[in-house]
């Protein structure tokens, strides 16, 4: 007989027996990417820590690994057994998974879930962006979503498993919106969803920032913006699970138990695990708990700011538990406030301490930590009161030290020395701006007992909108300085961060009155009266500092009779400051010089009409005969929108701009240039005009020009992949300063480019903000803007390529800008076809010295900065009015000594590793002996070639293309390379090389995946004006997706030589299919003969929306002749 087992039976025995062999939880894997915004904020390891802690401990089947490898795993086998993988982490061109697509969406395909966090949910446009459409069902794209700091309010929740208990709650943090979703929202369902207030689009128009599509959605249409949203994949990829947060800049946010409850909700609903109906059990956070496992050391968010912020957030007491309090301090605060806000009854508390026989007396303003920017305060009425009552005004007695966060400390006036008001009503006491301290030596043998006063928030700051309403501030009263205020030490010689320590212009408090990246250190390297009003600087291959010191310059250009000078500057004891100081050179020749180069024995000086060459062929730094001109005949003398420095770049040849009041260059003999295309460069509309960048030989031949129609760029900056950066100045005061990317040949819309008129004159479809309207960004042909910084009056420009500064900085352009004092970073993201770009500031004077005017920035051979100041109560140039100062300053981490590698370039491997060096002068001696020594380098530059650095990898293949006959070999090699960047130099390789045939490259380069490399195929087909040409680039305008401005004005400048025969091809392969979004925008910017004919059947298309009309009628304004009067017959009908 066969006893068969009961179903309860058998699926008791096959749960035992799963339990027996050790049934594992599944896993979840986080992924931490590195360290990214200081302490308290961007904690990607301590944030992912933190949420596998709570979500282990829930005990729902699931078990964690955290992987903190600062980036992608090193070992991918993590992700094998997974269910999930959670990524937090930076975002944008440095995202970890931006290299990984293809292997990771293997895994997506496995139906692993996917939540990414915060900066995690941005990628650039492209194949990035369709990715994360297709894995978790939005993204952050750039001039589309925005990510402003902002109190979301979260009232309703979906009926949906990651919403599982919880509660309506508001909370402050970087809530990026406007995400890109899939269309319809697809499969997409919103969970925390908000409506924005006007004040989150007030910054102006970049890729982060504010965009009119967002401006459109949020003040026009009042749409609510989601900010965190579920996304259920299709079959295709196993019912996967996504989700996005935008959420989580702010570390503390993750002690809320909601904030908290929803993530680790969504993390197990994206592995597939059910939700209990009240949501997870997420523990209680401690302060403990959120400052473990940080990136960076405490500074700010001291212990009891935390642990009121957690009451804030619960609405109870955190539990105790260990805290990492900031070092020790014994100075213990005789009074502390509660948080002081907006809407504090009264907008202030009283405060009252103890003072019976202490000496000093230390008043403490902090900003609570919450990142906001308003928090103005005010001591109101302070007094001191003895034991009979008497009132003795603190204010009668001064101060021995006062430091603003921002403004300065004021008696009766607030911190931007207006008058005193609290809630509407005028006040009389201290005025000042948190983080702030005060301090006081109290009268000897005093008798007061009792310090009295009200801690008010001042109406400055509290009725400044959405920041207003924000700003936090408390109080504190110490008897001794404390060590610490707000977990940042405070040193003996504590600086404020808004009034200006030491007299105006003492260098003794240069850098004292610098704000400075806390990365790096900054350093007073030279000053007056070694050096006065440094225009340009570089730095040589030993470490010395060249500087073009310009005294005699517009209304003082006679102030000095025996001439500017250029100087060499020198360390020689190694204390990172420079105690020697010879001249090169003085004389009426170099008076209000703009750029010095040292390249080997010869000293490349732009100075006044021309470019002239010193040679110091003995060594003994002085010039062994008078100067000879490379180039003559420019317009511009004593004139800062004239001719700027020269740069060398990785291909040996010079790049070099000057602006809008150039106007012409010639040769050394006075001849006009005739430039590589056949044009005469000159400002005349034939077709150059305005500022222009150029490229040549050292001897000044094959002269090209690389870009025009800029105001005032000042300095071109060239990478070792051959890219080209420059900053332009707008109109001054119109808020239009740019940073651009120099797509070659290509128009850069400062004025019309057939009428040269201005962008304050009419014209169809005109910007409706002035910064965009300044560039003529609407019009056809005119390339767009890397970004733009506002108001300023641009400088020095460079790319850095060094190791040394952090990494933020590496391979990134970094930039002067002396209108608001500041030197600036714009790490870069690919984005497309160009890039996008951010803001990073090194150094900024303008909150205690608006009279550091920065003027150059050139890296050492050591990889550390040098910066020249052209100290001046103006900007230096139009309004020079202090002769007597100047300053230059080393910007490297702390604790490095300055010095210089010993270069030798008379060996090969000496020249290799001095070809690696971030110093242009110390690559040129490089390039030139491993130029010389022609195949006997082959072997050594192929070694380089192989490195992991694609930036040394680039430099290395510049010159091996050069060796004679081996050209074609590394440019095949090259095209064929997984890195685009790679790809790229390639072909740029190929077009300076006479036996490389460059339209064979790009025929094997049309179809590639990246669109900058097409971008580039494009560039290369300009000149070339044949049938198979003009089929290239019909292939290339197939593969425009209707989205990239920047693809499609390398296909204009493509075609623009060759317009009718590239639209007849284009026309051929389209065929009827021509109006899509990315054909209409190939008509818009094509210049053939029958474009006309299409853009009026654009305009007559019942299907386009009406408010396209004027962006087509004015890429009629483009076109002459019969066939566009033929199309407008027939627009009108006639």
């Amino acid at each position: 007989m066969i006893i068969r087992p009961s179903s309860f039976l058998l699926s008791f025995c096959l749960a035992f027996l799963f339990t027996a062999l050790g049934a594992a939880d599944k896993k979840v894997v986080f992924v931490a990417g590195a360290k990214s915004h200081g302490y308290f904020s961007h904690e990607h390891i301590a944030g992912c820590k933190l949420l596998a802690k709570y979500l282990d401990e829930a005990k729902i089947g699931l078990k964690s690994v955290v992987v903190t490898d600062n980036g992608y795993p090193k070992d991918p086998s993590v992700f094998d057994d997974a269910v999930a993988v959670v990524v937090y982490c930076d975002g944008g061109g440095r995202h970890l998974l931006n290299a990984h697509l293809k292997e990771f969406d293997k895994i997506m395909k496995r139906g692993v879930g996917l939540a990414c966090l915060h900066y995690g949910v941005e990628v650039p446009k492209g194949a990035p962006g369709d990715h994360f459409l297709k894995w978790i069902g939005g993204y952050f794209e750039t001039n589309w979503s925005v990510n402003p700091h902002w109190t979301a309010e979260f009232k309703v929740f979906p009926n949906h498993p990651v919403s599982s208990g919880v509660k309506p709650f508001a909370i402050n943090d970087e809530w990026y919106y406007h995400m890109r979703f899939r269309e319809n929202m697809n499969g997409v369902t919103p969970i925390l969803s908000a409506m924005p207030g006007p004040e989150t689009l007030k910054r102006r128009d970049g890729a982060h920032s504010n965009n009119p599509h967002v401006r459109k959605s949020v003040l026009e249409r009042k749409e609510a913006q989601h900010v965190a949203w579920a996304f259920q994949r299709g079959k295709d990829y196993k019912d996967g699970r996504g989700f996005g947060f935008t959420g989580g800049h702010n570390h503390v946010n993750w002690g809320s138990d909601n904030f908290r409850r929803l993530a680790l909700n969504a993390i197990a609903w994206i592995a597939k695990v059910d939700i209990p109906k009240g949501g997870l059990q997420t523990g209680e956070v401690s302060v403990g708990d959120l400052q473990a496992n940080q990136d960076y050391s405490p500074r700010g968010w001291a212990p009891e700011q935390i642990e009121a912020k957690l009451k804030e957030f619960n609405g109870k007491a955190p539990k105790k538990g260990a805290t990492l309090s900031p070092k020790k301090d014994t100075a213990k605060p005789l009074f502390a406030s509660k948080v002081v806000t907006a809407q504090t009854p009264g907008q202030g508390l009283d405060v009252s301490a103890e003072i019976k026989g202490i000496k000093e007396l230390h008043l403490y303003v902090s900003d609570t930590g919450n990142g906001y920017a308003c928090d103005w305060a005010g001591w109101v009425n302070p007094r001191l009161v003895d034991a009979s009552g008497k009132e003795t005004k603190l204010t009668s007695i001064k101060w021995k030290h006062a430091s603003s966060g921002w403004g300065q400390v004021n008696l009766n006036k607030n911190a931007q020395g207006g008058s005193m008001k609290v809630a509407g009503k005028e006040v009389q006491g201290i005025g000042c701006h948190a983080n702030s301290l005060i301090s006081y030596q109290l009268p000897v043998n005093h008798k007061f007992t009792r310090f009295l006063a009200k801690g008010t928030l001042d109406d400055g700051g509290a009725r400044q909108g959405a920041c207003g309403n924000q700003s936090s501030i408390q109080f504190y009263v110490y008897a001794e300085k404390p060590k610490t205020l707000g977990g940042v030490r405070v040193s003996s010689g504590s600086k404020g961060s808004g009034k200006r320590i030491g007299d105006q212009g003492d260098p003794s408090h240069a850098v004292d009155n610098l704000d400075v990246h806390d990365e790096v250190k900054a350093t007073l390297f030279a000053s007056e009266p070694m050096i006065l009003s440094p225009s340009a600087i570089d730095v040589d291959h030993r470490g010395r500092v060249w500087v073009c010191e310009v005294t005699n310059y517009r209304r003082h250009k006679n102030k000095r009779e025996e001439g500017d000078r250029i100087l060499i500057l020198e360390d020689t004891n190694g204390d990172n400051k420079a105690d020697k100081v010879k001249t090169f050179y003085q004389g009426r020749d170099v008076d209000s010089a703009h750029g010095v180069s040292v390249f080997g024995d010869k000293i490349v000086v732009a100075v006044g009409d021309r470019i002239t060459v010193f040679t110091d062929k003995n060594g003994d730094d002085k010039p062994d005969g008078p100067s000879v001109p490379l180039f003559t005949g420019i317009s511009g003398t004593q004139h800062d929108h004239g001719i700027h420095a020269v740069h060398f770049g990785p291909d040996g040849k010079f790049y070099f701009n000057f602006g809008n009041s150039g106007r012409q260059i010639k040769d050394k003999d006075g001849k006009h240039i005739i430039d590589l295309a056949g044009n005469e460069v000159n400002d005349k509309r034939k077709p150059y005009q305005q500022g222009m960048v150029f490229r040549c030989n050292e001897d000044g031949s094959d002269f090209e020009t690389l870009g025009w129609n800029f105001r005032n760029n000042w300095e071109a900056a060239v990478d070792s992949f051959g890219s080209v950066w420059q900053s332009d100045n707008d109109d001054d005061g119109n808020r239009g300063v740019r940073i651009n990317y120099v797509m070659e040949f290509g128009n850069y819309g400062y004025r019309g480019e057939f009428s040269g008129k201005g962008w304050r004159d009419k014209r169809t479809n005109i910007e409706t903000e002035i910064p965009l309207r300044h560039w003529h960004l609407n019009d056809p042909g005119v390339m767009p803007n890397l970004l733009q910084t506002g108001a300023g009056s641009p400088t020095g420009i460079m790319v850095y390529e060094g190791t040394l500064l952090p990494k933020v900085f590496q391979g990134q352009v970094i930039h002067c800008d002396a209108g608001p004092s500041v030197v600036r970073a714009y790490p870069v993201t690919k984005s497309g076809a160009g890039y996008d770009a951010e803001v990073v500031d090194i150094l900024n004077g303008a909150s205690r010295d608006k009279w550091f005017r920065p003027s150059d920035v050139v890296a050492a051979p050591d990889g550390s900065l040098m910066v020249s100041d052209w100290y001046d109560p103006g900007v230096g140039g139009h309004n020079m009015r202090d002769l007597d100062r100047g300053r230059l300053f080393l910007v490297a981490p702390d604790g490095h000594q300055y010095k210089s590698p010993k270069v030798d370039v008379s060996s090969i491997d000496g020249a290799i590793s001095a070809l690696k060096s971030p110093n242009q002068a110390t690559r040129y001696l490089a390039w030139h002996a491993l130029r010389k020594q022609g195949k006997k380098a082959e072997a050594a530059l192929q070694k380089l070639w192989s490195d992991s650095n694609p930036r040394l990898r680039a430099r290395a293949l510049w010159l091996l293309g050069k060796i004679k006959g081996r050209g074609q070999r590394y440019v095949d090699l090259a095209i064929k390379d997984k890195d685009q960047d790679i790809r790229i130099v390639g072909l740029r390789l190929a077009r300076q090389l006479a036996d490389v045939k460059e339209i064979e490259v790009v025929q094997k380069l049309v179809s590639d995946d990246s669109s900058a490399v097409r971008r580039e195929c494009a560039i290369a087909l300009r000149h070339q004006k044949t049938d198979q040409s003009s089929k290239l680039w019909a292939e290339l305008a197939l593969r425009h997706d209707g989205k990239c401005r920047w693809y499609l004005e390398a296909l204009g400048l493509a075609s623009d030589l060759n317009a009718d025969a590239c639209f007849d091809a284009w026309l051929s392969k389209v065929g009827d299919k021509w109006n899509s979004p990315a054909g209409r925008d190939v008509i818009w910017r094509m210049r053939a003969k029958s474009a006309p004919g299409y853009l009026v059947r654009i305009l007559k298309d019942d299907k386009i929306p009406a408010e396209t009309h004027p962006r087509y009628v004015r890429a009629l304004d483009f076109h002459s002749g019969p066939e566009k009067d033929k199309a407008l017959e027939s627009l009108l009908d006639i």
